[in-house]
């Protein structure tokens, strides 16, 4: 129960993570270099992307670090 609680946990915090970088990128982004539909689509597939790499680290962070033993034991 751990293990799952710990992997839910790190993948919400990692796509909360994931999601303001995004935000702060498209507002750079946005207003310099997108000029057409097409670009909005590429950009918003990006971030899709990047979103779901993030939350699969994670989940894979959390599982990691719920699996470690405390030193000394």
């Amino acid at each position: 129960m751990k293990r799952a609680f710990f992997t839910l946990l790190g993948a919400i915090v990692f796509a909360l993570v994931s999601y303001g970088l995004v935000e702060l990128f498209a507002l750079w982004y946005g207003p310099r270099y997108i000029k057409s539909d097409s670009d909005i689509g590429d950009a918003f597939m990006t971030a899709l992307g990047f979103m779901a790499v993030c939350l699969i680290a994670g989940g894979v962070v959390g599982f990691r670090w719920a699996g470690r033993r405390p030193k000394g034991s």
